[in-house]
């Protein structure tokens, strides 16, 4: 029998036809393995703890129902994603408060330096301003905003997870952009120069 250390180093894939034979430890190990990335994804796109790891359990649900369905010749982390992505943007759909906005759009900020900021701005001023304006943003551009610009990764994996072109990541990733800066500009005109020397 194979140790639990031995496991631990196995293949995604490997780990999963294994669970899918009936060995639930392998299962647990994928489990711990992946809570990390699949709270962290959540939470980006949420922007509530709680909320968050509610979302990853119902991710790991549907993982262990559909775990059959997985097709090796792809990656497993790109499915996984794509399970994250269904389940989040259905819990996005379902909410409308303001609570639930994404708060991804931190990251248009992110390469100011603190010189380039005025002083009263605050981390948490700036976290609350794209909270509010995230929510302009639909359930698919928040998730490839999110994907993008705060997972880094690439437009030809996100085509990939949201099994659509490069061509369709790269409009949804320019509209997010765009309707983000309007609504900075149109809420938040005082903090316009922020956007200045971005591409």
């Amino acid at each position: 029998m194979m140790s639990h250390e031995q496991s631990s180093e196995l293949e995604d894939a490997t780990l999963v036809e294994q669970a899918i034979e009936g060995d639930e430890g392998s299962f647990e190990i994928l489990v711990r393995r992946k809570t990390s990335k699949v709270y962290g994804h959540c939470y980006r796109l949420i922007g509530n703890a709680e909320d968050a790891r509610d979302i990853s359990q119902l991710v790991f649900i549907k993982l262990w129902e559909n775990l059959e369905k997985y097709d090796s010749s792809f990656a497993f982390d790109t499915w996984l994603y794509r399970i994250v992505t269904n389940v989040a943007i259905d819990f996005v759909r379902s909410r409308q408060s303001r609570e639930t906005a994404v708060k991804a759009s931190l990251r248009l900020v992110s390469d100011s330096s603190e010189a380039e900021q005025p002083l009263s701005l605050q981390r948490q001023e700036i976290e609350q301003i794209f909270h509010e304006i995230a929510e302009a943003l639909s359930p698919r551009q928040r998730e490839i905003f999110v994907m993008k610009e705060m997972e880094d990764i690439s437009s030809a994996e996100i085509s990939r997870i949201l099994g659509c072109r490069e061509s369709t990541v790269r409009n949804h990733l320019f509209n997010a952009r765009q309707t983000l800066k309007e609504e900075l500009y149109r809420r938040y005109p005082e903090y316009a120069q922020l956007w200045e020397g971005r591409p």
